[in-house]
């Protein structure tokens, strides 16, 4: 399975920066040195360069930054920031971080590149420093860079903190315009919506006659997310199904191809000890592109990109195996689960250690769930579960079995070890999602060792991370319903 995870001399890595310039795309990310895994010299990283022409295949190229020295800006990490070709030049404009500085800790910095492979470092860096008047020096980073052809000036925009509101909830973005990419004009804040620590990895661009403002919350559920404006300046309003990815879909940034096709590139984070018990580390493995489209609703629906889908070709052979009720087979690639009133559940058996899961689910008579069951094993009581709910009209992902209260626990047989999700909770993530009797849903899942990455009807997508040892790796599930599950297949 061609999935570009990490660059090869890396233990792992995060935040990609993604471009797209002359029919080529683009990887620069953030690369902790080998054996570190927590701050702060997990956070000393270099940015790593990998370029493609069609997103499956992949080249790593020579590194395109490493930190500075001493009391230089960039001493002790090159951090996010973007890249952009203009006035003759490739430019990246990053964070520069030096944690052993009394101020200024985390500033904006900027190099140079006349082939995008062998960069120079601005000698004026940092470039931009926080007013400590108005804004606090913790968080001064993430710049994002983008040509906005309606007012003829190139715009970066940073992901900063107010010194005013409530003290968890000042996360802001600030807007700097320039003719020249030389040349920054302060302008202001342009979206505080005082409910995050600092809104990461901020990015806009425009998608007919909406404006899409994009960024990560690390303090609430850890996910990417987006606003909407009829204008860049705002008011920036929130979207009824406003994430990009699932909960630890993280810092996703996105490029636009000579198509008009956007992708964002996002990552999963380790977890300590290779442990669903350990903690969850910044840094990890790069997920699957999601591409993203503008519906009729000016609001954004998530796919995994067909040439990833292409490529996941030799087909995999699979058995399916009933564990508890009813179902019917037709042909090779048809399974009728009819479960109305109870419960009815099987798996997958197959020989692959990565996998693309693949079927189409039309829902019959669904009074309260139906979906897949993710790294099971065969009694069901130890999985992640995909739930669609026409009830709810929500799709959600469950890691199971959760805890119950201290008293109950003598009378719960069976169930072994409670998992504990940490600040995730049970119930991972959970989107609105319309879904009516006769309706067809695509199901596309990536299992790719630990990592499960799951797309549903093209609108929506989870990620999620199973380091433990299971039986099963799919299966299917019906709770008070009747749902055919067709045009099955596994590929790698």
């Amino acid at each position: 399975m061609k999935i570009y995870r990490m660059p090869k001399h890396s233990e792992s890595t995060g935040d990609a920066i993604p471009f797209y310039h002359d029919g080529t795309y683009h990887i620069f990310s953030l690369t902790p040195a080998p054996g570190t895994t927590v701050f702060p010299d997990r956070l000393r990283t270099t940015l790593s360069h990998a370029v493609s022409k069609d997103l499956v295949n992949w080249e790593e190229v020579e590194t395109a930054l490493y930190p500075g020295e001493g009391d230089e800006p960039d001493a002790e990490g090159i951090w996010t920031g973007a890249v952009i070709y203009g006035e003759g030049k490739y430019h990246i404009f990053y964070t520069g971080y030096n944690h052993k500085l009394t101020k200024n800790i985390q500033t904006i910095c900027h190099a140079t590149s006349d082939d995008s492979i062998t960069w120079e470092k601005d000698p004026k860096n940092p470039i931009l420093v926080p007013d400590t008047s108005l804004y606090e020096e913790l968080d001064w980073r993430d710049p994002y860079l983008f040509y906005n052809q309606e007012e003829g000036m190139y715009w970066m925009l940073i992901s900063a903190r107010t010194k005013v509101g409530p003290p968890t909830k000042r996360g802001c973005i600030v807007l700097y315009r320039s003719k020249d990419l030389d040349e920054w004009e302060y302008y202001g804040p342009i979206y505080t919506p005082y409910h995050t620590n600092c809104p990461e990895c901020c990015e806009m661009y425009k998608e007919g006659k909406n404006w899409y403002l994009s960024y990560s919350r690390f303090s609430e559920f850890v996910d990417t997310i987006y606003r909407v404006s009829k204008s860049p300046y705002g008011p920036w309003r929130t979207p009824k199904m406003e994430g990009i990815g699932g909960r630890r879909f993280y810092a996703a940034k996105s490029l636009i191809n000579d198509e008009g096709r956007r992708f964002y590139f996002g990552w999963i984070h380790d977890r300590a000890e290779g442990s669903d018990d350990g903690d969850w580390y910044w840094g990890g493995t790069f997920c699957v592109p999601h591409e993203v489209v503008v519906n009729d609703r000016g609001e954004i629906d998530v796919k995994i990109p067909h040439e990833i889908v292409e490529a996941t070709d030799k087909d995999v052979s699979w058995k399916y195996k009933q564990i508890w009720g009813e179902e019917r087979r037709y042909g090779d690639k048809t399974i009728v689960i009819d479960s109305i009133g109870t419960m009815s559940y099987g798996v997958f058996e197959y020989e692959a250690p990565s996998a693309l899961f693949k079927c189409k689910m039309k829902v019959g008579d669904c009074k309260d769930y139906f979906g897949l069951l993710l790294k099971t094993n065969e009694n069901a009581s130890r999985c992640l579960e995909l739930r669609i709910e026409p009830g709810m009209q929500r799709a959600s992902l469950l890691n199971l079995p959760m805890d119950v209260d201290p008293f109950w626990r003598e009378s719960t047989t069976n169930v072994g070890k409670p998992k504990n999700p940490g600040p995730d909770g049970v119930r991972v993530a959970e989107k609105p999602f319309s879904v009516q009797a006769g309706d067809v849903i695509d199901l596309k899942v990536i299992i790719d060792h630990d990592l499960v990455e799951i797309f549903v009807g093209e609108r929506i997508a989870f990620t999620y991370r199973v380091y433990e040892k299971t039986e099963y790796e799919v299966g299917l599930q019906v709770q008070d319903g009747c749902v055919e599950f067709f045009d099955i297949s596994f590929s790698e």
